[in-house]
């Protein structure tokens, strides 16, 4: 069984309706307006708003306070690093192995 596909009426493109006999200018979409005035048969444009949620303004407020912070603790840096020239950096093992385990078994979840 094969669907055939005739011309489309470019009157009918952008309209309403279940069939394209069905399809008028009532129901016409249109973005953003309001349906048209009764008595001047025009649009009129809508304004669209958005109110954020308290959560939603605290979360913006903390992404704008960590923006303002350095990426990098100059400090411990510098401080490592001294260790490390002086030799006396530990590294401890155990510690890193169970921190890779447990991040491993955050990502399996």
């Amino acid at each position: 069984m094969a669907n055939k596909i005739g011309p489309v009426d470019p009157g009918t493109i952008g309209k309403l309706g279940n069939k394209p006999g069905e399809a008028t200018t009532e129901n016409k979409v249109s973005g953003g307006q309001e349906p048209p005035n009764p008595a001047s048969g025009r649009f009129t444009k809508t304004e669209d708003t958005v109110e954020l949620t308290g959560r939603a303004q605290l979360l913006e407020r903390l992404e704008q306070s960590v923006d303002t912070l350095s990426p990098v603790n100059e400090a411990r840096v510098a401080e490592v690093r001294a260790a490390i020239e002086n030799g006396e950096y530990e590294l401890d093992s155990d510690a890193i192995a169970n921190a890779m385990l447990r991040f491993e078994r955050l990502l399996g979840d």
